[in-house]
């Protein structure tokens, strides 16, 4: 029972002190979760036009990653100054959790959805370019 008091408190403690060893890790994490959001953002302008399926399923990546890389950027300012309430850890922690699962939900679209989705866009694009056909008549259009 003590033992989960303490794990409790670690990680409601209002100013958990200096002793933070992943101030590197994490500031890397940051600015590539960053740079990998700005170019990920010109990969999706090029591909939006032609890849139905890739401009329906990945839309908000790129500003999820830099809104991301920016959250943990402002929790390591906060936590390196030692700001009360702010830089607690169960920020960090619930941060890293949402951080994962959207890492997880964006693998699963790829593997599911996009494989899917960009299947059917093909066929569904060859069907209606194979249905569109030019015919041309001799006789003039009649005007409405």
């Amino acid at each position: 029972m003590e033992t989960i008091k303490n794990i409790v408190k670690n990680i409601f403690a209002s100013d958990p002190g200096p002793d933070f060893n992943y101030y590197l890790p994490l500031l890397v994490l940051a600015i590539l979760l960053i740079i990998w959001g700005v170019v990920f953002s010109g990969i999706y302008d090029r591909k939006k036009k032609t890849d139905f399926a890739f401009k329906r399923c990945f839309k908000n990546l790129s500003k999820t990653m830099v809104l991301f890389g920016c959250l943990f950027l402002l929790l390591l300012a906060v936590r390196y100054e030692g700001i009360p309430y702010f830089s607690m850890r169960l920020w960090l922690y619930t941060s890293t959790l949402i951080f994962l699962y959207l890492v997880y939900h964006y693998v699963m679209v790829y593997i599911g959805k996009y494989t899917k989705e960009k299947t059917n866009s093909s066929v569904l694009q060859k069907d209606y370019l194979e249905n569109k056909k030019i015919s041309y008549s001799p006789s003039k259009k009649k005007k409405h």
